[in-house]
C-alpha cells in the first residue's frame, strides 16, 4: 500500500512512475489489480493504461483514488483528463477540498488550462482561512490575490502589516491603497514596496518625518519629496536611517560628520558611516583602520570602500594570520587578489593552509588557470619564488598548468617543470604593484 505523509509527494511519485515506466504499448490491467499495481497504472507512459486505471479510481473509495485523480486532471491527453475531472467533481466535498489543498496548489500550475485554477477559485470561500496559510508559497500568493475581494479591511491591514512574506503585505497593502484607505497606517507599518506608495499618496509634510527611514527606498522617495534633505539630515538624532541619508544627499563637507560615527560602538551605524563616506569623500584616510573591525557586515562595507585604491600588500598579508577572525582574512584576501593576477594567485596558494579559506582558495585558482593564466605579465624573482614554494600544495596536474602558465608568459619558473621551453617574447614585470589593465 503506497501512502505519502503530504499529498503533494504523488506529484513526485507520479514522475517517477512515468521515467522508470517509459513508454510501452499494449499492457493492460489485471481484472483485479492491487492498489499499488492501480496507482502504478494512473502514472504509465502509456496514455491507454492511465485512461484504464482511472475508470477503475473513478469508483475507487481508497485513499489514493483522488489524489491520483486530480493529477490525471491536468493529464497532457484530453480523453484522460476529461473522464479523471467527471471523477473528481463527484468525490470533492469541503473536507477532501482542504485536505487535497497543497497538491491543488501544485497542480494549477501545470500550464495545460485553466480548469484547476477556476476549480479552487470557485472553492476559495470554503477553504479561505486554509488556502491564506498554505505552506507552498507560491499557492499562497494566488490565494492572497484571489480573496482580496473576500477579505474585510481589517483583515486585509493585519495582513498587510505583520504577514511574514512581504509580497503577501504587498498584494494586500496595495488593495487597501487602491480604495484610499489606511494610507497612515501603512506607512507606519506596510512592506517598503506599499510604504513608498503611501508616502507618494500623503505628500511632502509626512516625507519628512521618513527620512530617516529604514528602508532605503521609503528614503529615496522622501528626499525626492523634500527640498533640500541633506539639510534635514544634518540636524536629524543619529540613527542608521539618518547617516545613511547624509551619505545619500550630503556633499563633501558632510565627510567630518560621518568619520565622527566611525568609532560609534553600533556596528550598524559604523556600517552607514563607511557606506557614506564611499559615495561623498571616496578619498578619506579615516575608513582603512576598520579593515579590522570586529563586525563583518562593516568590514565587508570597508572592502567596497577600499577596492580600487593602491594599499600597500605588506600591509595586507599580516591579516590573513589564522590570529585574525575569519570575516577579517577574507577581506584581506579579496584586496590583495585586486593587485594583480600574480599576486591574486600567491594570495590564494597562501590560503591553501587555511583550513576555512582553503575551498575558496582551491576555486579562484581554477577560475585564475581559465580565465587570467593567460598574462603578459611576470611576477618579480622574489614572488615567483614564494609561488613555486607553495606549488607543493596542489595536486600534481594543477601545479602544472600553473607552471605552464608561468613560462608562456616569460616569467622565471623552471621551464623543465612545465615540459617547454621559455621563449623570448618581452614581457612586463607582475610585481606588487597596482592591477595591470
Amino acid at each position: 500500500m503506497i501512502e505519502f505523509e503530504d499529498v503533494r509527494q504523488w506529484v513526485e511519485f507520479d514522475l517517477t512512475v512515468r521515467r522508470e515506466s517509459g513508454y510501452r504499448r499494449g499492457r493492460r490491467l489485471s481484472r483485479r489489480p492491487s492498489r499499488e499495481e492501480l496507482a502504478e497504472a494512473a502514472c504509465d507512459g502509456d496514455g491507454y493504461l492511465r485512461e484504464a486505471a482511472v475508470e477503475r479510481l473513478a469508483v475507487s473509495t481508497d485513499p489514493e483514488a483522488l489524489p491520483l485523480l486530480l493529477i490525471r486532471c491536468v493529464d497532457w491527453v484530453r480523453p484522460v483528463r476529461e473522464r479523471a475531472r467527471s471523477a473528481v467533481l463527484s468525490k470533492l466535498d469541503d473536507a477532501a477540498l482542504r485536505a487535497m489543498l497543497p497538491l491543488l496548489g501544485v497542480l494549477r500550475r501545470r500550464a495545460v488550462d485553466d480548469w484547476m485554477t477556476t476549480l479552487l477559485r470557485d472553492a476559495l470561500p470554503s477553504v479561505l482561512d486554509a488556502a491564506l496559510a498554505a505552506d507552498d508559497r507560491e499557492s499562497r500568493r494566488w490565494a492572497h490575490r484571489e480573496a482580496l475581494g473576500l477579505l474585510p479591511r481589517e483583515r486585509l491591514l493585519e495582513i498587510a502589516s505583520t504577514h511574514p512574506d512581504f509580497v503577501v503585505r504587498a498584494i494586500c497593502g496595495d488593495a487597501l491603497l487602491d480604495r484610499g484607505e489606511c494610507v497612515e497606517e501603512l506607512l507606519a507599518a506596510g512592506a517598503p514596496k506599499v510604504r513608498v506608495r503611501a508616502l507618494t499618496l500623503l505628500g511632502p509634510e509626512a516625507a519628512v518625518a521618513r527620512l530617516a527611514d529604514r528602508s532605503s527606498a521609503v528614503r529615496a522617495m522622501a528626499q525626492v519629496l523634500v527640498p533640500d534633505p541633506a539639510a534635514h539630515y544634518r540636524t536629524l538624532p543619529v540613527s542608521f536611517g539618518a547617516l545613511a541619508g547624509l551619505g545619500e544627499t550630503g556633499t563633501a563637507a558632510d565627510a567630518p560628520l560621518l568619520e565622527r560615527h566611525l568609532a560609534d560602538e553600533r556596528p550598524r551605524i559604523r556600517r552607514a558611516a563607511v557606506r557614506g563616506l564611499r559615495r561623498i569623500a571616496p578619498e578619506s584616510a579615516a575608513v582603512r583602520p576598520l579593515l579590522t573591525d570586529p563586525s563583518p557586515a562593516v568590514t565587508r562595507e570597508v572592502v567596497a570602500f577600499l577596492r580600487g585604491r593602491f594599499i600597500d600588500p605588506a600591509t595586507l598579508r599580516p591579516l590573513l594570520a589564522r590570529a585574525h577572525p575569519l570575516h577579517t582574512r577574507r577581506a584581506a584576501a579579496a584586496l590583495l587578489r585586486d593587485h594583480g593576477t600574480w599576486l591574486r594567485l600567491h594570495t590564494d596558494l597562501t590560503l591553501l593552509a587555511d583550513p576555512d579559506l582553503a575551498a575558496d582558495a582551491h576555486q579562484d585558482i581554477h577560475a585564475w588557470l581559465q580565465h587570467s593564466a593567460a598574462t603578459y605579465t611576470t611576477p618579480s624573482p622574489t614572488l615567483t619564488t614564494e609561488i613555486e614554494a607553495h606549488l607543493g600544495r596542489l595536486p600534481p596536474e594543477t601545479a602544472r598548468e600553473i607552471r605552464f602558465a608561468g613560462t608562456v608568459s616569460g616569467s622565471v619558473f623552471p621551464a623543465r617543470h612545465a615540459g617547454l621551453r621559455s621563449g623570448g617574447m618581452g614581457t612586463v614585470s607582475d610585481d606588487i604593484g597596482p592591477c595591470e589593465s
